[in-house]
């Protein structure tokens, strides 16, 4: 089998942890092996052609030539989406060809009966997903949504939670439709990746990749839906705001991509990096675009990021800004506390009390910022009070206000 080495960016902002186990079945790694990383040797997929295996979303991925290759399960995992009990699919994909419209997954009986029937098809031309569940005549779901064509590699997650079905599409909510009760998909048919048993005018094999299959015996909610999003070849750091002259380094998510091209040019270190540093020469809102693409197929990925430059000469002096909440509970975001606005005031200091008047922090440096403890211990949420005081255009100000720790 050919293995091709990929590089791989895996940054903290991926909280794999937190991808849900809860309901959790089968799942799927395809990092030179179709076992069931969970330990299930029933459920080990049996292939054909033996697809090669090449980069994917966090090691390697399967990689179908749009021939013969395919991968069958036959034991237990195909049980979930035989009886009328909710269930959760997920799986990332990348179409390499534009041909036609291609089978990602299917449960099919070998006489190509529609009945309790169950497949997803991609038509990579138009950029089109379509998820189709039957039981019989008069009870079908036939969803079919236009994926963003910026992607290369797409998310997809079906669940049926009674008689709904909900698509979700790159972590996002796309488009669901119901039927009275659970479509019942009972059949004797296996479980295809990458095929199917039964093709129409136009329909072909995938000829592409596919990685991270997962199956659940449960419908899972939306907040462990956009958890399994990793947003490969998407840009990792967030839209921000800087004082003219900072830098900010930007970075990629995890990516197989050999080509990077980032625009504008002015300001960036490297413009072929996955990973440039970002040094303004102006003020105002810019918008830096990263076109990401790999050796292995003729997709393209386009992503951007916005950074307001702000000039600190033209900020007044005389007021200073605070947030009035922050959150450290060390998930990236609000963890710390302190001056929105340091180029713009000449400190003298930064106090903050507890709400019996003990002092909990200090500092002459309006730049530095409070991680929310005491004496190395963190504090309960709840209020608190600041005190500044600074100077502008040689006139000592004070300013006070309160608040809030939240945890």
């Amino acid at each position: 089998m050919k293995k091709i080495i990929c590089l791989l960016f895996v940054f903290s902002a991926l909280n794999l942890s937190a991808q849900t186990e809860r309901g959790l079945v089968a799942h799927y790694f395809f990092d030179g092996t179709l076992n069931d990383s969970r330990g299930n040797t029933e459920n080990m997929g049996i292939s054909v052609d033996e697809p090669n295996y090449t980069c994917g979303i966090l090691g390697q991925s399967l990689d179908f030539n749009g021939g013969s290759d395919e991968v069958r399960f036959t034991g237990q995992v195909r049980q979930e989406f035989n009886n009328t009990e909710d269930f959760t699919l997920s799986f990332y994909f990348k179409s390499r060809s534009n041909a036609g419209t291609q089978y990602l997954i299917s449960k099919r009986r070998s006489s190509c009966d529609l009945d309790n029937a169950f497949f997803i098809r991609y038509q990579p031309a138009s950029s089109t997903i379509n998820v189709y569940f039957k039981e019989r005549d008069g009870r079908i779901i036939n969803i079919i949504e236009q994926l963003p064509s910026s992607v290369c590699w797409h998310h997809i997650v079906v669940l049926r939670d009674g008689g709904v079905v909900k698509l979700y599409a790159d972590g996002a909510f796309r488009q669901e439709q119901a039927t009275v009760g659970r479509i019942d998909l009972l059949s004797d048919a296996d479980l295809l990746i990458g095929s199917s048993d039964c093709f129409g005018q136009g329909e072909l094999p995938l000829n592409g990749f596919m990685d991270e299959l997962r199956v659940y015996n449960i419908a899972l909610l939306d907040n462990e839906i956009r958890d399994l999003y990793l947003a490969p070849d998407m840009i990792s750091t967030r839209d921000t705001v800087i004082f003219l002259g900072s830098s900010v380094p930007v970075e990629i998510n995890t990516t197989c991509s050999s080509t990077f091209s980032w625009a504008p040019l002015t300001g960036i270190d490297n413009p072929a990096s996955s990973s440039p540093l970002i040094t303004p020469l102006s003020p105002g809102d810019l918008n830096y675009t990263v076109r990401v693409a790999d050796n292995v197929s003729s997709c393209i990925a386009q992503d951007s990021i916005l950074i307001t430059v702000v000039d600190p000469n033209s900020l007044d002096c005389g007021q200073v800004y605070l947030p009035n909440a922050f959150t450290p509970n060390d998930d990236g975001l609000n963890d710390t506390y302190g001056i929105s606005n340091p180029f713009a005031i000449d400190l003298i200091s930064l106090e903050i009390f507890d709400r019996w008047g003990s002092r909990v922090f200090a500092s002459r440096d309006a730049f530095n910022k409070w991680d929310g403890t005491y004496q190395n211990q963190p504090l309960n949420p709840g209020v608190l009070q600041y005190r500044v005081r600074y100077q502008c255009n040689g006139e000592e100000l004070e300013s006070f206000g309160t608040l809030m720790i939240m945890r």
